[in-house]
């Protein structure tokens, strides 16, 4: 099991429990006390959870811990950001490759640009609603099967997983619901956050695309570290972001 699919399932458990021991944790996860210390001192710092006694609990009044939000109230929010952000993901294209495209409004901000690409990309995605709208555009177009999440209409599971896992990518767009310079890129479902690690690992180049106001902001379950990607972001967030770009790359969009 990866680090971070460890800490994941921490942090479901105590989400669950609110409070669990550490002998709890080592004995449900399998792994050694010392495994176990170095997981829960990593969380502890990234402010998720607080250590006590013998075992730990969750920050449930974290301030910044972002819930998720359905796509229909997401598709209304900074929509002039959102298409400065897709006109600057198009932009990484030449032509021709093989990509992937996330779930979510600011990573389907580049679907009616994709039409528009020639010769055209193949297209994998485990949207339902992105599949359907780049049918209609004549962009060929995959999509990854599996279980649909209801709220942001992307196919999660292990159907979804084991599929992904026999593909690779040249280029990859995902979308985010949280950064942070010190917890990277975060969302709040344990399902979406594996297969958006799943697709990262299996990209030549991995995008995260998010507006200004995902920055400074943590969600439960953790996709990646900053370095791991490059961010493509709007402009009105450039003279925020100095920080971030000690860690990662940044993309600012073109306000022409």
């Amino acid at each position: 099991m990866m680090i971070s699919e460890r800490q994941d399932k921490i942090l479901a458990l105590i989400q669950k429990r609110g409070r669990i021991s550490i002998r709890e944790l080592q004995e449900l996860l399998l792994v050694s006390v010392s495994t176990m210390r170095r997981d829960l001192d990593k969380l502890a710092d990234e402010g998720l959870v607080k250590r006590i006694h013998g075992g730990v609990e969750l920050l449930s009044q974290h301030p910044t811990l972002q819930p998720e939000i359905a796509i229909a109230d997401k598709t209304k929010l900074n929509q002039p950001g959102k298409q400065q952000i897709a006109l600057t993901a198009i932009a990484q294209l030449q032509g021709g490759e093989t990509l992937y495209l996330d779930a979510g409004t600011t990573t389907g901000a580049m679907i009616a640009l994709l039409g528009q690409v020639t010769p055209a990309p193949l297209v994998v995605t485990n949207s339902v609603h992105h599949a359907s709208q780049l049918a209609d555009l004549m962009v060929p177009v995959v999509v990854i099967g599996g279980q649909v999440k209801l709220s942001t209409n992307a196919t999660v599971g292990m159907t979804a997983a084991e599929q992904l896992g026999q593909l690779a990518f040249d280029v990859s767009f995902i979308g985010a619901d949280a950064i942070d310079l010190t917890a990277g890129v975060t969302t709040p479902d344990l399902e979406e956050a594996a297969i958006k690690r799943l697709v990262i690992a299996h990209s030549r180049h991995a995008f995260v695309l998010a507006d200004a106001s995902k920055f400074n902001q943590r969600a439960f379950a953790k996709v990646a570290d900053l370095e791991e990607v490059t961010i493509i972001t709007e402009p009105n967030s450039a003279t925020e972001l100095a920080s971030y770009q000690t860690k990662t790359q940044l993309k600012i969009g073109d306000q022409s």
